[in-house]
């Protein structure tokens, strides 16, 4: 059977091939119940551009676009050493773009990254990315793989970890050394993400018995200086937690910053635990026991996913997994 054309789109669903095209483009004036209508004749057929030809046709080049939602985080700063040392040794040139959680800043980035012809793009997606404007940029012909938070329930290719199990991982860990007043800080309430690591939190609390405290549980932004201010509220308003673990090693950093201002000791008197294991997790005093999640390795396979779709490779959508794993470190001392 012959792969579906723009023609055959436009006579599943009713419209001229000039809308279907403008739908692909993103240009001139469709209304929404349009727009939707012909990207769902899309996703039903199975239409798609021949990446490689579409590259010769628009005249595409080697640049790859990383859009990134905060450059001052040090994970991301892995994961762009990653993908940029790949890439440079495929000879293919990296555009950095800091969306800073801003929707409307990420969209005009990628609008930006297609109009200078660039290749394809690897994103962090912003929370409350628009799965639908996504979907659109690819049926233009523009490969997209999605890193670290996935959205449009596998309907992109993927590299990232599991959240879930990363933090039943942390969890068990400080079980096992005794602890049962365990608090959580950080991310963002709306985060998938955050949703996911807090599942894997409760899970491995509820199977070893111990009583789920909503009040232990605090959302912050990525920085230090938020992750300290969090975690003095929590330790005035909750003396009994004796363990914390922070959403990011960032946070993290900042939660072993207000213990200290307490007058307390991390790691005898309260233990904490990150998520990332970037490389002042291993360099800080104590040092930091945290979930590595192959922040360059996650960089480099994005890189290998992406050069192949521009190079024209249709394969079903891939989702690639590293497994986390817990470095035990100082502090965690019992």
């Amino acid at each position: 059977m012959s792969k579906p054309t723009i023609a055959d789109v436009a006579k599943y669903c009713s419209v001229s091939t000039a809308t279907v095209s403008m739908v692909l483009t993103n240009k001139g004036r469709i209304s929404e119940a349009t727009r939707c209508k012909v990207l769902q004749a899309i996703e039903e057929l199975g239409y798609v551009y021949n990446q490689a030809a579409a590259n010769l046709r628009h005249k595409r080049s080697n640049l790859v676009g990383l859009v990134i939602p905060d450059i001052t985080n040090p994970f991301y700063s892995e994961m762009i050493a990653g993908l940029s040392h790949y890439l440079e040794q495929q000879n293919t040139l990296l555009f950095l773009a800091n969306a800073e959680e801003n929707v409307d800043r990420q969209d005009k980035f990628i609008d930006s990254l297609i109009s200078q012809n660039a290749g394809g793009m690897v994103m962090c997606p912003a929370t409350d990315t628009n799965v639908d404007y996504l979907k659109t940029v690819r049926g233009r012909g523009f490969p997209v793989v999605l890193a670290v938070r996935p959205v449009g329930e596998g309907q992109f290719d993927f590299v990232g970890t599991n959240n879930f199990l990363g933090l039943q991982i942390a969890t068990e860990h400080l079980i096992q050394l005794g602890h049962k007043h365990i608090a959580f800080i950080g991310g963002q309430e709306r985060s998938k993400t955050r949703s996911h690591r807090l599942g894997g939190y409760m899970s491995k609390l509820m199977e070893h018995g111990i009583p789920f405290n909503e009040k232990y549980i605090s959302s912050c932004g990525a920085s230090r200086s938020e992750g300290a201010l969090e975690t003095r509220k929590m330790l005035e308003e909750h003396p009994q937690i004796t363990a914390i673990i922070g959403y990011q090693d960032i946070v993290a950093f900042g939660v072993m910053r207000a213990i200290k201002d307490l007058g307390m000791t991390v790691g005898k008197d309260i233990a904490v635990v990150g998520f990332d294991d970037v490389p002042e997790a291993a360099d800080t005093f104590p040092s930091l026991t945290t979930v590595s999640v192959c922040a360059k390795e996650i960089g480099r396979a994005a890189g290998e996913i992406i050069l192949a779709r521009m190079s024209g490779n249709e394969e079903p959508i891939k989702s690639l997994i590293f497994p986390p794993k817990l470095m035990i470190r100082q502090s965690c001392s019992s």
